[in-house]
């Protein structure tokens, strides 16, 4: 009896913080722009953002952020004290240099820092972050064309070495067949989450916490992300790793 109850307190406290930390994020701040919260439809970032105990005041890294869809939001939720590292490499410039200098423009965003960085050089300070947000861009580390080539070693590498004992990181990506590993990375821009879960805790990450929120059964895992069928709703994977020492 004494276990259920200690049980259902625990619940009750987790859902309560989740719910405050949703309560601090505004979706419908002014500064955000139409194509944003349209995407909020599919994205879920109240629920997303409130599965990392993000605070006041924290680092944040949002690696390979793209225009800054989640750093906007992240930005409400550190505060004025805080500090959102948005990461981009010179790759990443003709696909969301555009809109990523749109979101930036008016300077409003004082606590996002544009961070343009190659991969093998992010050039973070050792335990300097407090949790990392890698959104859609866990495959990438995977692809290979004549731009593009990352080494998962070094960068996961570099990333453990700035995170602080214990800090987080959020891992989305759009999911392939259970198994497939990384036979769709290249063409599809998919990766397998079973391949993702063994991979990250080889790179000394505990995986804390894994969520069903961003899936979408109706998705068959094995089209281009970009086809008009799937875009934007693909079925995707979440996990929370803990950087373990």
């Amino acid at each position: 009896m004494k276990n259920t109850i200690l049980q259902g307190l625990i619940a009750l406290t987790l859902t309560s913080i989740a719910s405050m930390a949703m309560a601090q994020i505004d979706l419908n701040q002014a500064h955000r722009s139409s194509a944003d919260k349209v995407r909020d439809a599919t994205s879920k970032p109240l629920e997303t953002i409130a599965l990392m105990p993000i605070k006041e005041g924290m680092t944040v890294l949002d690696l390979l952020g793209g225009s800054g869809y989640f750093s906007e939001l992240l930005s409400q939720q550190v505060g004025a004290t805080g500090k959102v590292l948005l990461h981009n490499n010179k790759a990443y410039m003709p696909f969301v240099g555009k809109d990523l200098e749109a979101r930036l423009a008016d300077g409003s965003l004082k606590n996002v820092v544009r961070y343009d960085r190659e991969v093998d050089q992010l050039g973070l300070a050792e335990n300097s972050l407090d949790a990392v947000f890698f959104v859609m861009g866990y495959h990438d580390m995977y692809h290979v064309s004549p731009a593009w080539k990352i080494d998962d070693k070094d960068l996961m590498g570099q990333i453990k070495k700035a995170l602080k004992p214990n800090g987080m990181m959020l891992v989305i990506d759009h999911s392939a067949p259970i198994g497939s590993k990384l036979v769709q990375t290249q063409d599809n821009h998919r990766i397998d989450e079973e391949f993702v879960r063994t991979s990250l805790t080889g790179f000394g990450f505990e995986v804390v916490k894994q969520s069903d929120l961003l899936r979408n059964p109706a998705d068959p895992r094995t089209n281009l992300v970009f086809d008009p069928s799937v875009r934007g709703k693909t079925d995707r994977f979440v996990y929370v790793v803990k950087n373990v020492t």
